[in-house]
């Protein structure tokens, strides 16, 4: 394997089924009245993927190719990547959100108006930051703008932990000692932070020590090939099988010992399950921990599955273009909730699939829609380019 090569058709699939994971869960949350409704129906799922998000952070760093740019000429670039996308998707949430609200609910439309407001204003802050200073919460069908707002901590948090990656990822490349010197300290300020500040910190600050580690980590392991190791006999293959089993064995005996006591699972510290205090300084260990053995399982899994015929070119194809479903779901989300919810149809949990067929339905449109625009027009988009040529080709073949 080419060490300047970086994503690999194994890792399309598994941020395609991740992506759909975290769509589903989302779907779940639209359809029952409080969140630990929600988290108790979905604890299955949650107990077999609980390494979600934590495993799109590792793919950033383990994606790192050590380049001649400079750290501002890298700053700069992540920029482009990540507050661009990050301004367009708030302008295109508030405006597409707040225009079918006025649709569905005209009656009193100065009172829409302020809802609106209040619902933009309080997701910009994020919740917490908003609670903490008394911010009127917005009721109804409306406060589904700040579900599309508040997603987007996912991308800010990536930026700002990307320029302290970028000043020590030199150093800890280097040396072992190095990393898990780093990996102690921050790991150490997340316990800090969990344990005697909060878990629910404005902007998810909470979130970031070990954001920053799981990215060095990964970008550590990449040197070691961690995730591509070249499967050279039959055996070889048989014990990689035996891993996957004992790597998510691991998951889900850690989440039953800890009977889901944690809000590790999403790394946003949303609890899985009932939230134990006497836990949450362990939300960030547990992350790490989840981050590393997570993204293993499922990254091995999918260079079995990427070979089935449609579905592994499907998933590889969601997770292509995981970017346009993470970014634009909530929008889906909300015109489903919005069509559904206020002709008071109930499905109970059947519900969230219903939202969730509908809104990847419609992403997946949206994501043909650009294809083709990049095909017909032929635009040289320098991010899209350097995507396509720098996947692997997979050891296994």
């Amino acid at each position: 394997m080419d060490k300047n090569k970086k994503r690999t058709g194994a890792q399309d699939a598994a941020k395609g089924i991740m992506i759909m994971i975290v769509i589903l869960f989302h779907s779940y949350l639209m359809t029952f009245s409080t969140h630990s409704d929600a988290l108790s129906t979905f604890n299955i799922v949650m107990c077999i993927f609980p390494f979600l998000l934590s495993s799109f952070f590792f793919y950033t760093g383990y994606n790192y190719v050590p380049n001649q740019r400079s750290f501002k000429e890298n700053v700069a670039r992540r920029a482009k990547q990540l507050l661009i996308p990050l301004v367009f998707c708030i302008i295109i949430s508030t405006v597409t959100l707040s225009a079918m609200e006025l649709l569905f609910d005209h009656s009193n439309p100065s009172a829409t108006f302020k809802a609106i407001g209040n619902s933009i204003l309080y997701g910009l802050m994020s919740e917490p930051l908003s609670l903490m200073i008394g911010f009127p919460k917005s009721g109804g069908t409306v406060f589904s703008i700040v579900l599309g707002l508040g997603l987007l901590w996912f991308l800010y948090c990536l930026f700002i932990c990307s320029v302290f990656f970028y000043l020590l990822v030199g150093f800890t490349n280097k040396k072992l000692s190095n990393l898990i010197s780093v990996d102690i300290l921050l790991l150490t300020i997340g316990f800090c932070l969990g344990e005697f500040v909060g878990v629910y910190l404005p902007y998810t600050v909470q979130c970031y020590p070990v954001v920053l580690a799981i990215m060095l980590t990964a970008a550590y392991l990449r040197q070691v090939r961690f995730l591509n190791k070249r499967i050279r006999s039959k055996k070889e293959s048989i014990l990689h099988c035996i891993n996957v089993v004992i790597a998510e064995g691991l998951i889900i005996g850690i989440c039953l010992a800890c009977h889901y006591h944690f809000g590790a699972i999403f790394t946003g510290s949303i609890p899985g399950g009932i939230f134990d205090y006497s836990l949450r300084g362990f939300d960030a260990i547990i992350a790490f921990v989840f981050s590393i053995i997570g993204t293993y399982f499922i990254h091995t899994l999918c260079r079995l599955i990427k070979h089935i015929p449609f579905v592994g070119s499907a998933l590889q194809w969601v997770g292509n273009h995981s970017s346009i479903f993470y970014l634009f779901h909530p929008i889906f989300l909300a015109l489903g909730e919005m069509i559904f919810f206020k002709k008071e149809i109930k499905w109970g949990a059947w519900q969230a699939i219903i939202y969730l067929v509908f809104t990847v339905a419609m992403l997946t449109i949206v994501g043909l829609i650009i294809d083709y625009i990049y095909k017909r027009k032929q635009i040289n988009s320098k991010l899209v380019e350097e995507i396509e040529n720098n996947k692997d080709k997979e050891d296994n073949e």
